[in-house]
């Protein structure tokens, strides 16, 4: 009986042995390079404590299994799993903080002025929030309505809502923070920053540097991927076979966590269906368009400095971080930090079709292309922004509404027939948007 046992115990510990090391172990550095990656930024970047990330941002599992190690003088996270798959994520003064995959092999760095804020100025020019009351705005409503996306003891609990803001004729009429969270605090936009990558083509498109029809977008690109468009990728339809799937070593796990040149990786993937007649959401696209805006300069030096030097601080995005693979790709599909009103700052600039105050940082004809379906997405998608055409997404929202949308509820919905753009950040996607939607817009007069 004793032997059956014994048995039945090394059978079971050897079962054990081959999932752990053919099943989990793979997995480990790309959990550990997420944990070191999170923990890295929402610390050098937002300032938040080591007990805060982990509480929140990195309380699900495998995650909550992570182990981390904080160099305030080296400004370096170092995560492992039970003590196995160490990551390590460096902070970098202007870049964010960059995964390494082993030592820093490209010593990127980028020289970059601070951005000069005007504190006399009222928002979005400035600093100061005006106290004025728009006309029109039931402003208990509106306070339901805002209130209605948090737990009432403002504790990440449910809802796990961080911030909201709401913008209504170039006004900043309401907004409300969780506890450890305030206007100063940069949160992560996740897939929010495809929307951006994509507005930097529309800045070269402008420039008379690029067009939506090039095609031979890549030197790599010898075969049938050559008559790959910007506007397919844009529009993510370009046929390239990428895995979407963060539940396992995928296509897109891989680029974020395993690689140090993310574009050198997805420019490799072939296709998989005809080009331009199947919509398929991929981060993978949102890089490849990184990699061909990064190659249109002629030093990294300069292509680093674009973003800066052309849309955050021009609009007054002075919190922005937008950071970078190890190699100096900007991670353009997930991977930049503002604060919710700069965020809004962005879906404004598109909400005055281009036009900040003045000047013209993107064509009228780009804002409009944006906002234009992909054939094949079902109305929900249009140039590296979401839609809702035919009210697909939001049933009691207007239909000419789009919007920047990220991993676990980042939006900037910007509302062209209600002159409005809200933020919403946060940790839980699974809300009744469309009813809060609908509360706003009734609350600024519907």
């Amino acid at each position: 009986m004793l032997k059956k046992i014994g048995f039945f115990l090394t059978l079971l510990v050897g079962l054990f042995i081959f999932f752990f090391y053919f099943a989990l172990y793979p997995k480990l550095p790309i959990g550990t390079g997420y944990a070191a990656k999170k923990m890295c930024s929402c610390h050098f970047i937002a300032g938040r404590t080591q007990e805060s990330i982990q509480k929140e941002d990195l309380a699900n599992s495998p995650l909550d299994l992570t182990s981390t190690k904080i160099d305030e003088e080296g400004k370096k996270v170092t995560t492992t799993i039970l003590g196995m798959g160490a990551k390590t994520a460096i902070y970098k003064e202007n870049l964010g903080c960059v995964l390494l995959q082993g030592e820093d092999d490209y010593q990127v760095k980028l020289d970059l002025p601070k951005g000069r804020k005007n504190g006399a100025a009222i928002w979005p020019l400035g600093e100061k929030v005006t106290t004025q009351k728009v006309k029109g705005v039931d402003y208990n409503a509106l306070e339901r309505a805002v209130n209605s996306m948090f737990d009432p003891s403002l504790e990440m609990d449910s809802l796990k809502t961080r911030a909201v803001v709401v913008i209504y004729k170039d006004t900043l009429i309401a907004e409300k923070y969780a506890k450890g969270f305030d206007k100063d605090t940069e949160i992560l936009g996740w897939s929010m920053n495809k929307s951006i990558t994509g507005t930097l083509v529309g800045m070269l498109v402008k420039d008379g540097k690029m067009d939506i029809t090039d095609d031979h977008l890549f030197e790599e690109w010898t075969d049938e991927r050559s008559k790959i468009t910007m506007n397919d990728l844009l529009q993510m339809q370009s046929g390239l076979r990428f895995e979407e799937n963060y539940t396992k070593i995928s296509d897109v796990t891989k680029m974020l966590f395993l690689e140090e040149d993310i574009v050198a990786e997805v420019v490799k993937n072939p296709l998989e269906t005809a080009i331009g007649k199947k919509w398929v959401y991929s981060s993978g696209t949102t890089n490849l368009i990184a990699g061909v805006v990064r190659n249109e300069f002629d030093t990294q030096e300069a292509y680093l400095k674009f973003p800066y030097e052309r849309l955050f601080r021009k609009i007054g995005m002075h919190s922005m971080i937008w950071e970078t693979d190890e190699s100096g790709n900007y991670i353009g599909s997930s991977y930049g930090y503002a604060t919710p009103r700069d965020w809004a700052k962005f879906g404004l600039l598109y909400l005055k079709e281009g036009n900040w105050y003045g000047e013209q940082i993107i064509d009228t004809a780009w804002v409009n292309f944006v906002r234009q379906p992909a054939e094949h997405s079902g109305g929900i998608y249009g140039g590296h922004f979401w839609q809702n055409h035919n009210h697909a997404a939001y049933k009691d929202a207007p239909s000419d509404l789009y919007s920047c949308n990220g991993f676990e509820g980042q939006y900037v919905f910007i509302i062209p027939s209600k002159d409005l753009v809200i933020v919403r950040m946060g940790l839980n996607q699974k809300i009744d948007f469309n009813s809060f939607l609908r509360d706003v817009i009734a609350a600024t007069g519907g």
